[in-house]
Parts: C-alpha cells; structure tokens; sequence
C-alpha cells in the first residue's frame, strides 16, 4: 500500500533539524505531495542556511506539485490554485487570517484524499473534523518502517 502525503510546513522543520531522515522517504511505498504554499514558505525562510537546507531536502523528497483546491487572493498563484465555495477552507481557517497557509495545505489534502502529516494538534484536530486523514511525523516512521 503507497502512502499519499501532504507534509504541513512545521514538518520539514524536522528535516532541517536532523530528526528525521529523507532516507525514510525514499521508499516506493510513500508518494509526497506539496503546494506552492510550502514552496513559498520556504522561500520566505529568512535564514539563507536553513532556507537553503530545506530547498535540498525538497530535492531529495521528489514531491509532486498540486494546485491548492482554494484560491486565495494575495496568498494564492494563478495556475497553482483552483476556485471552491470557501467552506472547507473558512472551517480551517476558524475566522483567522493568520491560518490562510494551514487552511490551503489542509483542505487539499482532504480533496485529495492525501493524508496530512503536521504536528500541530488544534489544525490535526480541524482537518479531522473535517473528514481528512491526519498523522503525526512520529505516527508516520512507525507506518513506514512496520
């Protein structure tokens, strides 16, 4: 069975800091998918190190690139995002504009029916709500390496 994941931005955190190996992804069994919202988040990375880690780390990981399922104006790219009635992404977003980036990555991976991998709780528990599939970055290792 192929695992289908969306990392969350915090994840690649993880990569940068050494807690996770992209070893662990180079197995057939797990396809990582992004936007260009992880895309832009790294490259907002002030830290030129850590910016530049997390672009390689991106390389390592071969992500397939799919268009956010929300279009956002002033946060979303045209030819990266598509148009949606807003419901999924405002529940995400829980009337704040801050969680834009978390709400985008959220609601594709429900769409998609990709399983979101984040260690936040309180966004983990708004996807669930929802109906996506969430894991941990801990729950994940212990799937792939069972």
């Amino acid at each position: 069975m192929i695992l289908q994941v969306m990392f969350d931005s915090n994840i690649f955190d993880g990569l940068v800091s050494g807690k996770i190996s992209t070893d662990l992804f180079n197995s057939e069994n797990v396809r990582i998918y992004l936007t260009h919202i992880q895309i832009d988040e790294i490259n907002n990375c002030k830290d030129v190190e850590k910016r530049a880690k997390l672009f390689l780390f991106m390389i390592e990981l071969n992500p397939k690139k799919i268009a956010t399922e929300s279009f956002i104006i002033g946060t979303s790219r045209l030819g990266s995002a598509k148009l949606s009635d807003g419901n999924i992404i405002e529940t995400l977003r829980g009337g704040n504009l801050k969680h834009t980036n978390d709400a985008l990555i959220g609601e594709t991976a429900i769409k998609n029916n990709l399983i979101l991998i984040t260690n936040d709780l309180t966004f983990r528990k708004r996807v669930e709500n929802l109906g996506g599939r969430v894991m941990s970055l801990e729950q994940l290792k212990n799937s792939i390496t069972i």
